[in-house]
């Protein structure tokens, strides 16, 4: 009885201990360790059980956060939901141009105890607040194929937002763009040009076709030749590192049928425009159309 009696207090005390430790928890979600910050955004994130949450940016002053306001997400480990907390910061106030300046520190304390910490990235147009700018720009195939997203300078963010977002079924990847090969340039790194080196141009019709995740490219010259380079995997068909291409690598047995590519040849589409290159790193051929 004394033995089972030892046991309950020892189970009670552990479970007093654990919820101790998660009433204790915390997170700094904003800025994300590795992230890079720009414009006017919140430093935020949500605390269990803390009335005073204050933040310090390279071993700065402590600013204080609004604190107190809804998380829904954290009812589970907190058991309350009134856990967030965000401090609003212009990251145009950080150095950027000296050597590791990019590079900044974040600490987050509860009433007075840091329970987080995170290294990021800042970058700036170089002022306090840009004023007077206007700028508009197209992401083609994002966030996926197929998929336009505009994005709209706004000056209250100091930052570019999504302003529309639509699904484009009328671009597509594949079809023909019409072109120029240009072949015969020569990399200077190689040595001086040959002296009957001739640098030729030749119109065309570039029709790519992209079925699932392999890619072929059909190029029709205007001078009657052709050229067919067969089908290749794509890495990822995930454009957004791509700045929209796509991208197919022929290597050099690809591109036999090719005289122009001898060693292979990189094609990159978006739907709007493809451009290409050789894989020589001497004697150059390069592609360039649109739709």
């Amino acid at each position: 009885m004394f033995h089972a009696r030892i046991a309950r207090m020892i189970a009670m005390i552990g479970a007093a201990f654990a919820t101790s430790a998660a009433f204790a928890t915390g997170n700094l979600e904003v800025p994300a360790p590795g992230s890079t910050q720009s414009g006017v955004d919140a430093i935020s994130g949500w605390h269990c059980t803390a009335s005073k949450i204050e933040i310090s940016i390279d071993n700065g002053p402590r600013m204080a956060a609004g604190t107190r306001t809804e998380r829904l997400d954290t009812l589970g480990i907190c058991g309350r939901i009134d856990t967030g907390f965000a401090l609003t910061y212009n990251w145009n106030l950080l150095p950027v141009t000296c050597f590791g300046c990019r590079f900044h520190s974040i600490v987050a304390y509860a009433d007075g105890v840091q329970f987080a910490s995170a290294r990021f990235e800042a970058e700036n147009f170089r002022t306090e607040f840009l004023t007077g700018k206007n700028g508009q720009y197209n992401l083609y195939n994002f966030p996926e194929i197929g998929s336009d997203a505009t994005v709209r300078w706004d000056e209250s963010r100091q930052n570019f937002t999504l302003w529309l977002a639509t699904r484009n079924i009328a671009i597509s990847i594949g079809g023909p763009y019409y072109g120029a090969l240009r072949t015969g340039a020569q990399n200077p790194a190689c040595g001086p040009f040959p002296p009957n080196r001739v640098i030729g141009t030749k119109l065309g019709v570039f029709t790519v076709q992209l079925t699932n995740s392999q890619i072929s490219l059909a190029i029709d010259y205007a001078d009657g030749t052709t050229c067919r380079l067969p089908a290749v995997t794509v890495p990822s068909l995930d454009a957004e590192n791509q700045n929209g291409y796509v991208i197919a690598n022929f290597d050099a047995t690809a591109a036999a049928a090719c005289p122009e590519f001898p060693n292979g040849f990189t094609i990159r589409a978006n739907g709007n425009r493809i451009v290409g290159d050789s894989k020589d790193f001497c004697v150059t051929a390069h592609v360039i159309g649109a739709k």
